[in-house]
């Protein structure tokens, strides 16, 4: 039924969604379990056995599902520059997301010398799905990572910019956007667009839960020194009058107020209009003392805040430029090997408002590792402990580059670096405080994903974590007993970063939640110690519960076995895993 030519949309089956070719496998990759692992790299790390930091290098959509059970609900904050769909080819290639290069040959769109076979192929619809296929996984996966009240920021320029808020209206629900920033990028440059110089880019945020987010003041905002003039005890001050007409009118905000040398007060008329005072009798008598009588007129102080609401529009050059952020790269290389980095002001403003100073960060478009930078040198501004987890894809570098010249072959080599000399330098910064820079963690682990350690993985089980259980005996000839290790913390959802200790015959994960022996062979001495282990852990906590992991294959046979787990089961061990 329709009125006046309305159609009555209530019974229609049409719905306002966003919608693509491609975007029901996007949902399903989503929902796909990981079955890779990460393998650590303690030779490419810096202070391994110190740091909290994390750098990871792999395909973010697979490391995103490796790290949904370690991370679920515990990162602070996301920031990420992905692709902005330019026109250049991806680089990212998972199940529906082969790269713009591999589509184009792959739909009959170029020969092989690389030329279109098809006109104005970047409006066609194809163009924005791939684009949106590729990143709908990531933010839905992204999201399970943050917690209740944390915040993702996600750069972006006018190519993608309506999409990406779409898909984020989805994922994070349209009750949850905080804000779409717009930063000036420079100052007037080439027509962008032909027709106009665009000097900007967005900064798309949205929470978890909106409710729940509290952002920090914007500490560097430049304050006029002329709004406060004055000075007292409790710091620099301006001065408004009491009374006003710009505010509603009361006959109860008119009343004398006598001040201290007994002259009377009364609200002013001003403008040919009966002002009235914007207090309460009740609240002039309780702060009278604060009260400014001077020039027949009566006074409140405003304070010099620590700093403002942070505000939409990035346009102050102390934000950063894009040329700010290549001075920073050059300041720490000597050159710019890696095009466009963000500024380091811009990424700081982010951290600065948006997270606690012992939060955790991530960054899965790591790039450069500007927010690994970033949070090294905002740590030793303000005394911080917050922590990153960089993510990048080992992204070639193309032979003509300048950063293949220097010696760097892929994107993650060019991050690395830049953490380890950013660290050396920003700790021997005199300009900050010494207490800062002693304290100051410059160091980071790295990880590098890889197939499972296991020879064969069943997929399509429900119980992973069985499975790697039983089948640990097909570890892969070139796996370390460290690699299999962390791939049993991934599994059990453990933090990369939590304590481990090595002994002679097993590890201790997490002060002994977890004692795990992967020797190739185990005997007595073996299943001895880790009882001992357990005893102690025992006198501290007498309801203290441990769960031991154990290699099966490295027992000489069934016998030995059963009687190692039933001397553990006597010293009151009864989770016991055979792997």
């Amino acid at each position: 039924m329709s009125w006046g030519g309305v159609q009555n949309t209530e019974s229609s089956k049409e719905r306002y969604s966003l919608t693509w070719n491609g975007k029901s496998k996007a949902r399903q990759i989503a929902q796909e379990v990981g079955t890779g692992t990460l393998r650590p790299a303690k030779e490419e790390s810096k202070n391994w056995n110190n740091t909290e930091n994390i750098y990871i290098e792999g395909d973010n959509l697979e490391v995103l599902k490796l790290l949904q059970k370690s991370y679920h609900g515990k990162i602070k904050m996301i920031y990420i520059d992905p692709p902005y769909n330019t026109g250049k080819e991806f680089v990212y290639k998972d199940n529906e997301y082969q790269g713009l290069k591999i589509y184009k040959e792959i739909t009959g769109q170029t020969n092989k010398e690389g030329i279109k076979l098809t006109t104005n192929i970047d409006s066609d619809g194809r163009y924005h799905s791939k684009w949106l296929s590729m990143m709908y996984p990531r933010l839905k996966l992204a999201r399970n990572l943050l917690t209740d009240d944390g915040v993702i920021f996600i750069s972006i320029d006018d190519n993608e910019q309506a999409n990406l808020k779409k898909i984020c209206d989805e994922i994070f629900g349209e009750e949850n956007i905080i804000a779409n920033f717009i930063w000036k990028k420079k100052q007037g440059g080439g027509n962008d667009s032909n027709l106009v110089v665009v000097e900007h880019e967005y900064i798309v945020a949205y929470s978890k839960v909106l409710n729940n987010v509290k952002f920090n003041l914007d500490t560097k905002y430049q304050l006029d020194n002329a709004l406060y003039p004055f000075k007292d005890e409790k710091g620099e001050y301006g001065l408004v009058t009491l009374d006003k007409s710009s505010i509603q009118f009361s006959s109860s905000l008119v009343f004398d107020i006598i001040g201290p040398g007994g002259e009377v007060y009364q609200p002013r008329i001003i403008n040919g209009k009966q002002s009235c005072w914007r207090w309460s009798k009740t609240k002039v008598e309780s702060e009278y003392d604060s009260l400014v009588f001077k020039n027949n007129k009566v006074y409140t102080k405003y304070y010099r805040p620590d700093g403002v609401t942070p505000k939409s529009l990035l346009i102050d050059s102390y934000y950063g430029r894009t040329e700010s952020g290549n001075d920073d790269i050059k300041r720490v290389f000597g050159s710019v090997p890696f095009s466009y980095p963000k500024p380091l002001f811009l990424i700081s403003h982010f951290l600065e408002i948006g997270i606690d100073k012992d939060s955790v960060v991530l960054d899965f478009f790591s790039g450069s590792a500007t927010t690994a930078h970033s949070v090294m040198q905002l740590n030793a501004e303000d005394g911080g402990n917050r922590k990153y987890i960089m993510v990048q894809l080992p992204e070639l570098c193309d032979e003509s580059s300048e950063a293949y010249k220097a010696g760097y072959k892929n994107i993650c080599e060019i991050g690395k670096e830049r953490i380890r000399r950013a660290g050396e330098k920003i700790k021997l910064d005199e300009n900050l405080p010494l207490e800062n820079r002693e304290k100051l963690d410059v160091g980071f682990k790295v990880f590098k994903l890889d197939s499972s350690n296991i020879k064969e993985w069943d997929i399509n089980t429900e119980d992973l974590q069985q499975t790697l259980l039983d089948s640990m005996e097909n570890i892969k000839s070139d796996r370390s007993s460290s690699d299999v290790l962390y791939e049993i913390l991934l599994k059990y959802g453990l933090d990369l970063n939590i304590p481990i200790e090595e002994n002679k015959d097993f590890y201790s994960i997490g002060g002994g939640s977890l004692l795990i022996s992967l020797n190739k062979e185990i005997n007595n001495e073996v299943i001895d110690s880790i009882c001992e282990e357990y005893r102690n852990l025992l006198e501290i906590d007498k309801d203290f519960k441990t769960t031991v992991i154990l290699r099966d294959n490295s027992f000489k046979n069934d016998v030995d076995k059963t009687n190692a787990i039933k001397k553990l089961e006597q010293v009151g061990i009864n989770e016991i895993r055979s792997i």
